[in-house]
C-alpha cells in the first residue's frame, strides 16, 4: 500500500470512528445533511495533466502579481466576514453588529465541521509545500491540506447569506467573493482548483443552511440588525412588490419595482 493510500485509509477510519463527535457539534445542520465529497469534484490525480496545469497557473499568477495585488491578497489572508466591509461600508464591523456577528460565528462553526470531514479525505498538499518554485507571500496556514479552500468556502457562504440580507448588494458581494478567491492563489497557498472547490462547497453549505429551520430562526434577527446598522429599510428593496406580484399572478408581466436592487 502506498503512503498516500495508507493516509487516505486512516483518514476514512478516523472519520468513521469520530462521526458521532462531529454530529454532536452541529448547530444549524443535521448529520449527513451535506456530504461535500459527493458534491465537490475531486482534485486532479497526482501527476495528471490537470495537476500540472494547476501548478502552472499558480506560477503564472506568482510571476505576474503586482505589489498592489500582493498587498490586497495579504489583506485578504484572514478568516473574517469583514473582508466585505468595502462593499457594505464602514459601519459593517463587529462592534456594531453583536447579533449578526454571533450568528455568523455559529454558521461558520458548522461549515468548519463540513470542511474537516472533506479535506482529510482528499489530502491535497498546498502548492508551496509541493514545489519550491512557489514563493508564498505568507505560508502560515491553518491546515496542511488545501482542497477545497476553506477560506473560499467561508467567503462564498458568507457572500450568499449577506446577499440574502442585503440583496441590494448581491452583485458587489459576488464580485468581491471572486476577488477573494483569486487572492488565495496570489498569496500562493492554493491552486485555482482549490478555489473552485471552495466555491462549490460554499454554495452547497449555503443551500443546506437555508433549508435548516434553526438557521432561519436566527437569520431574521441578524438580517434586521444589519439592515438597521447600514441605514437600510427593514424590508429588502423590492421584496414586497415581488410578493404582491406573485400573489396576483402578474410576476413577469410588468416591472415589479421602479427601484430594482443594484
Amino acid at each position: 500500500m502506498t503512503a498516500r493510500k495508507l493516509t487516505l485509509a486512516l483518514s476514512i477510519l478516523a472519520l468513521a470512528a469520530g462521526g458521532n463527535a462531529f454530529a454532536a457539534e452541529f448547530n444549524f445542520l443535521k448529520p449527513g445533511q451535506v456530504e461535500l465529497t459527493k458534491l465537490v469534484p475531486p482534485p486532479p490525480p497526482l501527476g495528471s495533466e490537470a495537476e500540472k496545469q494547476d501548478m502552472a497557473s499558480v506560477l503564472e499568477v506568482q510571476k505576474n502579481r503586482t505589489p498592489e495585488q500582493s498587498k490586497r491578497a495579504l489583506e485578504d489572508n484572514r478568516l473574517t466576514i469583514y473582508v466585505y466591509d468595502d462593499v457594505l461600508g464602514p459601519n459593517f464591523k463587529a462592534a456594531n453588529l453583536p447579533v449578526m456577528d454571533a450568528f455568523f460565528k455559529t454558521l461558520h462553526a458548522d461549515a468548519r465541521i463540513l470542511l474537516m470531514q472533506t479535506k482529510d479525505i482528499w489530502a491535497r498538499k498546498r502548492p508551496h509545500l509541493v514545489n519550491s518554485e512557489v514563493k508564498a507571500l505568507d505560508n502560515t496556514t491553518r491546515l496542511p491540506y488545501g482542497y477545497p479552500s476553506g477560506g473560499v468556502m467561508n467567503s462564498t457562504l458568507t457572500a450568499i447569506v449577506l446577499a440574502e440580507m442585503v440583496p441590494e448588494k448581491r452583485y458587489e458581494l459576488s464580485e468581491r467573493n471572486l476577488e477573494y478567491g483569486h487572492n488565495r492563489v496570489v498569496v500562493g497557498v492554493h491552486y485555482p482548483r482549490d478555489v473552485l472547490g471552495g466555491h462549490v462547497a460554499g454554495v452547497a453549505a449555503a443551500q443546506a443552511m437555508f433549508d435548516a429551520p434553526a438557521f432561519m430562526k436566527e437569520f431574521g434577527p441578524a438580517r434586521d440588525e444589519l439592515r438597521r446598522v447600514l441605514g437600510l429599510p427593514a424590508a429588502p428593496a423590492g421584496k414586497k412588490s415581488i410578493d404582491d406580484a406573485i400573489a396576483s399572478g402578474t410576476l413577469g408581466a410588468t416591472p415589479t419595482s421602479s427601484n430594482p436592487p443594484k
